[in-house]
């Protein structure tokens, strides 16, 4: 069962920033292991109490605290698929190569070998960012610039996995070489596969 947000004061979005951005502190310097409640109300100037009425224990707010960072993505909105597909893809790429996007594949590894922090994910399974990356696929679907029955998560994975794994998979020298182009032409040959696969009929492959 999901646990409840504790009720209390009104939020001051000052606080809560410094409480973000002391835990992506924490986490970045110490890993799961060493990271704590303690640890963060001293670097924020928060009180432990304060915290707790925001994040119900040192998981939940860790969690909030690398996702954060990634909730560029519910700003795209460029009118077309492919220009918000093309801007999600090069923000992603982006962003997974700053320090605060390398806590994001931190995380999901420690979720693997931690009961609390699994948890944790598990009470919000889809956070802000993916939510906002299948709403522009859906978007797209309703102005007909995919084919009608496409898979929205399909399509959201395909681009957001193909991105992460050129990421962590490149050296940086690599990546630094590479045309800017290059995820864009990521994007064209999703979406040419959408449209490829509804050329197919059902029962047969083009294999």
């Amino acid at each position: 069962m999901a646990k409840a947000q504790r009720s209390g004061r009104p939020r001051d979005p000052g606080v809560e920033q410094r409480a973000l951005s002391a835990a992506r502190a924490v986490y970045a310097e110490r890993g799961w292991s060493g990271f704590s409640l303690d640890e963060v109300a001293r670097r924020s100037g928060i009180g432990k109490g304060s915290l707790y009425l925001r994040w119900p224990d040192k998981a939940a707010l860790l969690v909030a605290a690398v996702r954060e960072r990634a909730r560029f993505i519910a700003e795209i909105d460029t009118g077309s698929l492919r220009g918000d597909l093309v801007e999600f893809a090069r923000g992603w790429r982006d962003y997974l190569r700053t320090d605060e996007g390398a806590l994001i594949f931190r995380l999901g590894v420690d979720a693997t070998f931690s009961p609390q922090l699994a948890e944790a994910f598990a009470e919000d399974p889809y956070p802000e960012h993916i939510r906002a990356t299948r709403a522009i696929i859906r978007r797209g679907l309703a102005r007909g610039e995919l084919p009608e029955g496409t898979s929205v998560a399909l399509v959201a994975d395909l681009v957001a996995g193909a991105v992460t794994n050129h990421v962590h998979t490149t050296p940086a020298h690599l990546l630094d070489a590479q045309s800017p182009d290059r995820v864009d032409e990521l994007v064209d040959v999703v979406l040419a596969g959408t449209q490829k696969r509804s050329e197919v009929p059902s029962g047969t492959s083009d294999l």
